[in-house]
């Protein structure tokens, strides 16, 4: 009796983990699972994103910039992209805590529309500045690495030609 409640034990521990285990790969590793490489290309996304945040917390630029793509990355300026998503100065920006509250994939499989939420501090006027911000990801293909989007989503000082504010 004691071998059949310790069998019927480890298929309903089994059964749980396995259920966990599938939840957090279909949810594109927004479930935790402790280093387990699970979520696909979606848990990949939501990784890079938090390291660019760390980067930017620690204003680690050279390392948030290589998230672009190498054929623009030397060109990326990314304490200017910063100063313009919070209207701060980045030395005198305190990055507090970022999170990752949606990601998602579009059709193709190519593109990720990342939504964030960051909280900051002003050093300057002491303020804190709570903001959504959205990184966009694409790839070439389903082979290809994922690069960051940040310069073309935050870049547009002017009109693009042809075009009006």
């Amino acid at each position: 009796m004691n071998v059949r409640r310790l069998l019927i034990a480890m298929g309903i521990g089994m059964v749980l983990v396995g259920g966990y285990l599938a939840a957090s790969h279909l949810s594109g590793g927004a479930i935790p699972t402790l280093g387990m490489p699970v979520g696909g290309d979606m848990a990949e996304i939501r990784a890079n994103t938090v390291s660019f945040w760390e980067d930017l917390q620690f204003k680690d630029y050279e390392a948030a910039a290589a998230y672009h793509d190498p054929a623009t990355r030397a060109s990326v300026d990314i304490p200017y992209l910063i100063e313009r998503a919070f209207v701060v100065k980045p030395e005198l920006l305190e990055i507090v805590s970022y999170e990752v509250v949606l990601a998602e994939m579009d059709s193709t499989g190519d593109r990720v529309r990342v939504k964030t939420r960051v909280v900051a501090k002003s050093l300057a006027r002491g303020d804190v500045i709570d903001k959504e911000v959205q990184l966009f990801w694409h790839r070439a293909g389903p082979d290809a690495p994922w690069y960051m989007v940040l310069e073309d989503s935050l870049r547009r000082p002017v009109a693009a030609e042809g075009k009006r504010h």
